[in-house]
């Protein structure tokens, strides 16, 4: 091959790799030490008011990133925290906003589309420039409605 060619060729190799490189998008994801922040403000804001409580934090995609199971709680809020988290990393909403959902029209079996889908208050999404980058889930307190607001005082005590 002459230097001609070869160089015609790799000009053409040049130009069509700078028309097809894609810029992949980038992405936040959730730290384990950030996780971590999070699930122990959550637990401080329970201690505060004598409430035991379990902790998960999942990423995006509902993978575990860090547990932490209170002192006196019952092994159930092991697996229910992380199903509280799950549901709301998965469907991007609070679960609190999603107790009521099977009793509305069209989505009675929105509790049942997966295992790991728990439709009670105390899963709060955790967000990052508009984006979602986990989700933290708490059991143990004896109304949900404190894990959800224990869950919310540590959200904006660790992204505020």
């Amino acid at each position: 091959m002459n230097k001609k060619n070869f160089l015609t060729l790799t000009l053409m190799a040049l130009s069509i790799t700078s028309v097809n490189a894609a810029e992949l998008p980038k992405k936040y994801f959730l730290p384990t030490a950030i996780a971590e922040s999070i699930a122990k403000a959550a637990i401080a804001e329970c201690n505060e008011i004598n409430i035991p409580v379990s902790v998960s934090v999942v990423n995006d995609q509902g993978r575990l990133i860090y547990f932490y199971r209170g002192e006196k709680t019952g092994t159930n809020s092991i697996h229910t925290s992380f199903r509280k988290a799950y549901t709301s990393a998965t469907l991007k909403i609070p679960t609190s906003q999603l107790s009521r959902a099977p009793e509305s029209p069209g989505f009675s079996q929105l509790g049942k589309m997966e295992d790991d889908i728990l439709l009670l208050t105390g899963g709060l999404p955790l967000m990052h420039n508009g984006e979602l980058v986990g989700a933290i889930g708490l059991s143990g307190a004896p109304n949900p409605i404190i894990e959800e607001n224990c869950g919310k005082k540590a959200i904006s005590k660790v992204f505020n």
